[in-house]
């Protein structure tokens, strides 16, 4: 499932071609399973730039209208000066750039478990309550970790840091990857997370988010693509997940379990 460093890999590679004039829409057969909400119609409209906040994307049109857009566990946009064909296309739009030149823009999803949004501003604004802190931005501190988890003593740690509701843009794979690094056990529970400690899930945030994001992201096999049909080269900055070897020790091996019904990877030796 794309995860931050996917996203905001896609959409710094959507802005640089945007603002544009959609000049046509398409939508494919079975698109009404991924568009859930239609309070606008995109057709006419400029659209002016592209956000993100966890791991959805925000498509911001004139007349403060909003097209969100979360992922889901294959979804992905494509950049094309010509349209795109690929398979598992579900929406498309033709625009026009400022200098003349045309862009297609298009949603694919080959599992169609992830969704658009094309809401006016005050229903966007109510759905994004539904996130917390965005762990790339200002309002992610170490203060903010200890606070949660403070509030929610009982639960684990790795799976915590999966709720969006507390950390927005964290996935399976950076949980895994934020407890290797900041050294403490994914199945440690929060009552035992101290000030300390959450001074380390946030460093080693920021650790995981960079190598990640500079990588264009991460794929796994059949997963993830960039705009343009590209993969990921993210999972060479991986640690733990997916790993045989502990890559910050170099010789403990790792070992995989099944936490909250997710595959969790960590190290017995630099994990406590």
């Amino acid at each position: 499932m794309p995860e931050l460093p996917e996203v905001e890999t896609i959409k710094n590679q959507i802005a640089p071609h945007l603002p544009v004039k959609v000049k046509k829409v398409e939508y494919s057969d079975v698109s009404s399973s991924i568009i859930k909400d239609k309070e606008f119609n995109p057709m006419g409209k400029m659209l002016l730039k592209i956000e993100r906040q966890g791991k959805v994307l925000l498509l911001i049109f004139e007349d403060e209208q909003i097209t969100i857009s979360g992922l889901g566990m294959s979804g992905g946009w494509r950049v094309s000066p010509t349209k795109v064909l690929e398979k598992h296309t579900h929406f498309q739009i033709m625009s026009i750039k400022e200098n003349g030149e045309k862009v297609f823009l298009a949603y694919v999803d080959p599992r169609r478990f992830g969704n658009l949004h094309f809401f006016k501003k005050p229903s966007a604004d109510k759905w994004l309550t539904r996130l917390g802190a965005d762990v790339s931005k200002d309002e992610f501190t170490p203060e903010y970790i200890f606070e949660r988890c403070q509030k929610h003593p009982g639960k684990v740690i790795k799976a915590f840091l999966l709720e969006q509701n507390h950390f927005a843009g964290v996935g399976n794979y950076m949980a895994s990857e934020i407890c290797a690094h900041a050294g403490i056990l994914p199945d440690r529970l929060n009552k035992n997370i101290t000030k300390k400690d959450a001074k380390k899930l946030w460093e080693a945030t920021a650790l995981v988010l960079k190598g990640t994001v500079e990588s264009g992201g991460t794929t796994f096999s059949g997963g993830y693509k960039d705009t343009s049909g590209s993969q990921g080269a993210g999972v060479k900055s991986l640690v733990v997940f997916y790993q045989e070897v502990c890559r910050l020790c170099g010789r403990t091996k790792v070992l995989k379990t099944i936490l909250k019904g997710r595959g969790t990877y960590h190290c017995p030796r630099c994990q406590k």
